[in-house]
C-alpha cells in the first residue's frame, strides 16, 4: 500500500530531467512512482526515457503523443518522433502502456490516467480568464462512483490541484524544458503534496496541505463557472 508517491508528468523525451527526478525520488524513499505518459515528441532521447522508466518500475500510462506515434498520426508536431526512430525495447514499452492504472494508497484508491480515464485528449479546467472551462461527464461519473480518493492526470502541462468533495485531482505537469518543468511528491500520511522544480536548481518550491485545501471545493465539473483561482505547485 502506497503512503509516499512520486509523481512525474508528461515526459516528452526529456531524459536529463527524468534522470534527475528519478534520482531525487529514489532518495526520497517513495513507495512508488507514477508517470502520466507522453514519453515521445521532444528534443531528448525516447529510448533512454523508456529504459529509465522500466528500470525504476514507474507506473506509466499512455499519452496522446504516444498513441499518435504508434498510429502514425500528427507527426507534424514540433520535435516529433517516428516509430522508425526507436529501438525494439522502446516500441514494445510504448505499445504495452495502459490508458489507466488503479493504485491503492493508505487514503484510498488512486486513478492514474493521461486525460480522463481512456480519453487521452480530455482536459479538466474550472475556468480562468486565460483558459475556458473544461468539463467532463466521465470525470463526473468517476466522482459519483465514490471509488477514488485521488486522480492524477497530465496533458495540460500545469502542476495544479482541483478539489472536489469526494475526490482530489492532481495535474502532474511536465518535464518539458520550456513549461516550468518539475515533479511532485504526494505524502498520504502527512496529507501534503510537494512540488519541485529544476531551475535555477532542483528544489522544493511549494507544499499544499490536502486536509485543509485552499480555494473552492466543487461537487463535480458541472459546478465549474470560471470563478476559480488556480492552486499551483510553482514557486
Amino acid at each position: 500500500m502506497i503512503s509516499r508517491l512520486g509523481i512525474i508528468g508528461d515526459v516528452h523525451a526529456e531524459h536529463a530531467h527524468l534522470e534527475l527526478a528519478l534520482d531525487h525520488l529514489q532518495n526520497a524513499n517513495v513507495d512508488a512512482i507514477v508517470c502520466t505518459g507522453d514519453i515521445v515528441d521532444g528534443e531528448g532521447s525516447v529510448s533512454r526515457c523508456c529504459a529509465m522508466l522500466a528500470a525504476h518500475a514507474v507506473q506509466t500510462v499512455r499519452g496522446n503523443h504516444d498513441r499518435w506515434l504508434m498510429e502514425g498520426k500528427a507527426r507534424h508536431v514540433p520535435n516529433a518522433h517516428l516509430s522508425s526512430d526507436l529501438d525494439d525495447f522502446s516500441l514494445n514499452f510504448l505499445t504495452d502502456l495502459p490508458t489507466q492504472i488503479r493504485l491503492q494508497t493508505t487514503q484510498g484508491q488512486l486513478l492514474l490516467c493521461h486525460g480522463v480515464a481512456n480519453n487521452d485528449l480530455q482536459k479538466i479546467w474550472p475556468g480562468t480568464a486565460r483558459m475556458p472551462i473544461e468539463r467532463s461527464a466521465k470525470l463526473d461519473e468517476i466522482i459519483a462512483s465514490g471509488e477514488f480518493t485521488y486522480m492524477i492526470n497530465g496533458h495540460v502541462h500545469y502542476r495544479t490541484m482541483i478539489n472536489f468533495h469526494e475526490l482530489t485531482l492532481f495535474n502532474a505537469g511536465t518535464l518539458k524544458g520550456d513549461h516550468r518543468p518539475g515533479f511532485s511528491i504526494l505524502d498520504c500520511a502527512n496529507q501534503t503534496l510537494a512540488g519541485f522544480e529544476f531551475y535555477p536548481e532542483l528544489r522544493q518550491v511549494r507544499s499544499l496541505h490536502l486536509g485543509n485545501p485552499p480555494g473552492r471545493i466543487f461537487a463535480n465539473t458541472l459546478d465549474f463557472d470560471g470563478d476559480w483561482q488556480p492552486i499551483t505547485l510553482y514557486a
